[in-house]
């Protein structure tokens, strides 16, 4: 075969093997993390407010999965989180107000299957005024809480009222 036809046929089976060679490797499959109700460990006080976290850590960077089972009582105070956070109602009804204004009557009750997306820097109060309930939250962690007055502003750390 003369020199001038042996470049166009070289190029073209470079051309053609490119692909076949730059295929993925196949990605790995990891089984399932399966953790059965009665397995799961859950934080906090006898007789009170539970919380377990399914999947990262809250405190540290990356995506995070909590679920909060909560007894009835006082609602938190006005606070927001630098961060969006999705929160889903599992159980019971979600007591959920938003603002800096701190007005209880004014909060809605969202009954089970309810989904609330806060935008990053939304400020929220939230709780289970008369019934105890189960709350999911999504987010992505190392998003610390902050506090606000009654005009919006952040309250600092060592002015916050006692809880």
């Amino acid at each position: 075969m003369p020199i001038r036809f042996r470049w166009p046929l070289a190029a073209t089976l470079a051309i053609v093997a490119v692909p076949v060679l730059a295929q993925p490797a196949e990605p790995p499959h990891p089984a399932p993390i399966i953790q059965p109700a009665d397995q799961i460990k859950w934080a906090g006080r006898p007789g009170g407010t539970r919380h377990v976290t399914l999947l990262g850590d809250p405190s540290k960077p990356g995506p995070f999965i909590t679920i909060a089972d909560w007894v009835s009582g006082p609602p938190s105070k006005p606070h927001y989180h630098p961060k969006l956070r999705t929160f889903i109602v599992l159980k019971g009804h979600w007591d959920f107000g938003w603002g800096p204004k701190y007005d209880l009557n004014a909060m809605q009750a969202l009954p089970e299957g309810s989904v609330v997306t806060v935008p990053a820097g939304g400020i929220i109060y939230d709780g289970c005024k008369q019934a105890p309930c189960v709350v999911e939250t999504v987010g992505d962690g190392d998003d610390p809480e902050f506090m606000v007055d009654e005009n919006g502003k952040t309250i600092p750390r060592e002015a916050r009222p006692a809880r």
